[in-house]
């Protein structure tokens, strides 16, 4: 089921196919979005989000059960809470529902670096590097604790999603092209340089809250695709667009999308395998002695547990399939048996359902 946008710039509700499963949301900036790339989801300005976006082929490969894109052309840090304009925070996308969150890249605008690049591409004026010296370096370094309240503002508002940060990736080679884009080497080095600190930042942002980073400069071929590739060839638009796709200067082409959606797939994969974890750590189990009775419980925490068997040893004691996941046994019958108490707790997350066990500390009664 495809929805449009509410509004001119609203996040788009791509699709919405029920309850469970993935539920993904996309944050970030045009990078991400993928402005004027063909074809152009609902909604125009001021986001300009592709259909061929990096995220939209996530979403596919993970098969999400929902996908809402909020991504925005010339969106920062600060847009992730806070309004764009008219357009909303990116993080009202978010809900205690959601299972997946890629941020990023996002980062580049809080520090100038795009008007950087535009004013390094000055033949007749080379030399921006020592032109600029560290004030845009200092401006990227400014964003970590930015970078750290978005995380964590979507960490509370999600607590139970896989957060992935998207890192930028590689636009120009060491040393350039002078012959295709008009950069000299130096400054050639000293933008990708800029655009590698960054992403350094956005890595060093994601270890520091504990969520995934995905380095789309290591997606093989990177080096051989950038803006210095021939027409037809390039992940990353030159100064004056070769490619067919729309894709505007400096900003991936749709085959650049296809080529780091796998990057940031696998990245996705491995913050769900943490997110799993997590859950299932989260989960205890509970002996109370009760008179004549054991109460045995699972404590969920409000987790997607659907069942619970309780053992003692290999012998079944009884099933409970309904919260509080809670069941009575004799104190006596209990105390005649050896063997570990435990839960076989079946949970059914987001991408998989599974059975886990859960060990029980037998209660003073029954030892």
């Amino acid at each position: 089921m495809t929805l449009t946008a509410t509004g001119a710039g609203a996040a788009v509700k791509v699709y919405d196919k029920g309850a469970g499963g993935e539920r993904y949301v996309a944050m970030g900036d045009s990078v991400a979005a993928g402005p004027i790339l063909l074809p152009q989801r609902p909604g125009g300005a001021p986001c300009y989000r592709s259909e061929k976006n990096f995220a939209t082929l996530t979403a596919a490969s993970l098969g999400a059960r929902a996908f809402t894109d909020a991504t925005c052309s010339s969106a920062t840090i600060d847009n992730i809470t806070k309004p764009q304009g008219s357009e909303p925070p990116q993080i009202d996308s978010v809900g205690r529902n959601t299972t997946l969150v890629t941020v990023g890249p996002i980062g580049a605008n809080d520090a100038g670096i795009v008007s950087t690049v535009s004013g390094c591409v000055n033949p007749i004026s080379p030399g921006c590097k020592e032109r600029d010296g560290q004030t845009v370096h200092d401006k990227i370094e400014a964003t970590r604790p930015e970078l750290a309240a978005a995380l964590k503002a979507i960490k509370k508002k999600a607590p139970r999603a896989a957060i992935v940060v998207v890192g930028y990736g590689l636009y120009i080679p060491p040393g350039g092209c002078p012959a295709v884009q008009p950069l000299t080497a130096s400054d050639a080095d000293y933008i990708q340089g800029l655009v590698d600190h960054m992403s350094t930042v956005l890595r060093d942002s994601a270890r520091s809250a504990n969520v995934t980073f995905a380095d789309v400069r290591a997606t093989p071929g990177s080096i051989d695709h950038t803006a210095c590739a021939p027409a037809g060839q390039r992940w990353m638009e030159g100064l004056i667009p070769l490619s067919a796709d729309g894709a505007i200067p400096f900003h991936p082409t749709a085959i650049g999308m296809q080529a780091v959606a796998p990057t940031v797939t696998a990245a996705a994969r491995r913050a769900t395998v943490l997110r799993n974890r997590t859950i299932v750590k989260a989960v205890r189990g509970e002996a109370v002695c009760r008179g004549s009775k054991v109460r045995l419980r699972v404590l969920t925490k409000g987790g997607p547990v659907v069942r619970a068997d309780f053992k003692v040893g290999r012998k079944f004691i009884a099933r409970d399939s309904s919260a509080p996941f809670a069941v009575y046994t004799s104190r006596k019958a209990l105390k005649k048996r050896s063997g570990k108490l435990t839960a076989r707790v079946k949970m059914t997350l987001p991408d998989t359902t599974g059975t886990y066990t859960v060990k029980i500390s037998r209660p003073r009664c029954s030892r």
